[in-house]
């Protein structure tokens, strides 16, 4: 696992400035609408309006606390984007009036989001892409207490070992049928 890690890392640090360079092209909005698409499916222009700001407030509260602002885009900003990548062949406007992502956005998404997709580049469900990020986060904090020294874990020995316990049912449950 530890290899692939390092192999994702090395090809995120090595398209680092590529990638820059295509997001200064496109625009902050049309980057949120892509991949609010990508990840929520078909929205219609309010659900990006609302998705928009709750990914902005995530960010903003744990990058910037203690400052106000609301991080939802306006209708006059989002229409006129989703007008433009209509007209791009980036998105789709369905019947319901709900927009999707076309060939060309999917691909123009995986290459923005490219780290988001699994271990060998190949395209997956957004379920399994969901866990292998949990997975690989908690692999993350793992490695972290791991460094931590012990005197400082131990006053939180017993929520440890209660996590533990869950993760081990969680791997019982696999083999169950």
């Amino acid at each position: 696992m530890w290899d692939k890690l390092n192999d994702l890392h090395q090809d995120l640090h090595k398209t680092f400035h590529e990638r820059i360079e295509e997001l200064q092209k496109l625009g902050g909005l049309r980057i949120w609408i892509l991949h609010i698409l990508d990840e929520h499916g078909p929205q219609n222009g309010v659900e990006i309006m609302d998705a928009v700001q709750v990914h902005h407030n995530g960010l903003h509260h744990t990058y910037f606390r203690g400052q106000k602002h609301s991080g939802r885009p306006s209708p006059g900003s989002v229409y006129p984007m989703l007008k433009k990548m209509v007209s791009e062949n980036l998105i789709n406007k369905r019947e319901d009036g709900r927009y999707d992502l076309t060939a060309k956005g999917q691909e123009m998404s995986d290459k923005i989001f490219k780290r988001f997709q699994g271990f060998h580049g190949r395209r997956r469900n957004r379920g399994t892409l969901a866990i292998e990020n949990i997975l690989t986060e908690i692999d993350s904090y793992v490695s972290y207490l791991e460094d931590i020294k012990k005197e400082k874990l131990v006053p939180h020995e017993e929520l440890i070992g209660l996590l533990s316990e869950r993760l081990k049912n969680i791997q019982e449950s696999l083999h169950k049928d």
